[in-house]
């Protein structure tokens, strides 16, 4: 006979506790990237490796959390909301601190030089995916929430709230960007290659923004599609 299991009943696992786990390990690859990065600039370029480092074993870490969760989330495991949803928003998830990653490696490629006014809109543009990013870790506190509550209206409607406030802040991400491109572009006396790496930089943290968006969009699917 095949029983039918609740979330409590397997062992006391909850996939939407390692969810959380995954999401914390993305705000720490962020913060370590802006570590990464002022060490880059005093010319600490051991520190820049060491913190490269780092980034690789949080996102080692969050491959296993993906692991666990995809291993525990049998079809017999009865959940609140849709697996395939889930498992979808983990994958996005996953891309934040995927990024994060390509990002450590590619600080360490070249030792570029730049003008003062692209470094501190690059300082601009890490602050403000670390804000998104911390926000969208805010959003992910509500599964406990939303669980404990039985997904209440109030709860819904307050998770939806700030899945609107983690796309704004993704929007601000990406007019910081553009502004970084026509610095860059636009920058006299720059290597041709310091300008082509900068725009990969650029483009690719960019990339951590719009992964935190498109996970807090797979967030509300998962939430509003339950059923």
């Amino acid at each position: 006979m095949k029983f039918v299991r609740s979330v409590s009943e397997v062992f006391g696992y909850s996939p939407f506790g390692a969810l959380r786990r995954h999401a914390e390990l993305c705000g720490k690859a962020i913060g370590l990237l802006q570590k990464q990065f002022e060490a880059y600039r005093r010319g600490e370029f051991d520190k820049v490796e060491r913190l490269r480092e780092e980034i690789d074993e949080l996102e080692y870490k969050a491959d296993m959390i993906k692991e666990e969760i995809r291993t525990n989330l049998t079809k017999s495991l009865l959940l609140p909301v849709d697996r395939h949803d889930l498992l979808h928003f983990l994958e996005v998830q996953d891309g934040i601190i995927n990024y994060c990653e390509h990002v450590g490696h590619m600080v360490t490629f070249r030792r570029v030089k730049a003008p003062e006014k692209i470094w501190r809109e690059l300082d601009i543009l890490l602050a403000k995916i670390m804000e998104t990013v911390n926000k969208y870790e805010e959003l992910v506190d509500h599964i406990s929430r939303l669980v404990a509550s039985s997904f209440t209206r109030k709860e819904v409607e307050d998770a939806m709230m700030h899945v609107k406030e983690v796309e704004q802040l993704e929007h601000e991400c990406d007019l910081v960007q553009i502004g970084l491109y026509t610095l860059l572009f636009n920058a006299e006396g720059m290597d041709p290659l310091d300008v082509h790496l900068m725009v990969e930089w650029v483009s690719h943290l960019g990339e951590i923004a719009n992964y935190t968006a498109r996970a807090a969009d797979r967030f509300r699917t998962m939430v509003l599609g339950r059923g």
